[in-house]
């Protein structure tokens, strides 16, 4: 809407889209560690989901998690480290990176 030209803010509370289920926010806490589930589809390609305290968690749908997360199965333990912005020594660009363990579920603790 529109008045005399001006864009009307009257937005509020009940207005807001909200996200359903849980996500990471890897900024906020640095650390996360569960099992892993699976891979869900999104509109963006497909992000992790891990198990953690009997609460399915779903990680961020970013190149570089999913790419390490490559080898892991249902089942196996893993644990995800925020490490921050990083700097590419290949093209300079600046991007967000982790740290990736995986214990696979024939590993031995």
């Amino acid at each position: 809407m529109s008045e005399n030209n001006k864009v009307i803010d009257d937005f509020t509370d009940e207005d807001k889209v909200v996200s359903e289920g849980n996500f990471w926010d890897y900024r906020a806490n640095k650390e996360i560690v569960g099992i892993f589930k699976r891979y869900d589809k999104d509109s963006l390609g497909e992000h992790v989901v891990l198990e953690v305290n009997q609460e399915e968690i779903a990680l961020p749908n970013l190149t570089v998690i999913n790419g390490k997360l490559k080898r892991a199965v249902e089942g196996d333990r893993v644990k995800i480290v925020s490490l921050g912005d990083q700097k590419s020594k290949q093209t300079g660009r600046i991007y967000f990176d982790f740290e990736v363990f995986i214990k696979k579920t024939n590993d031995k603790d």
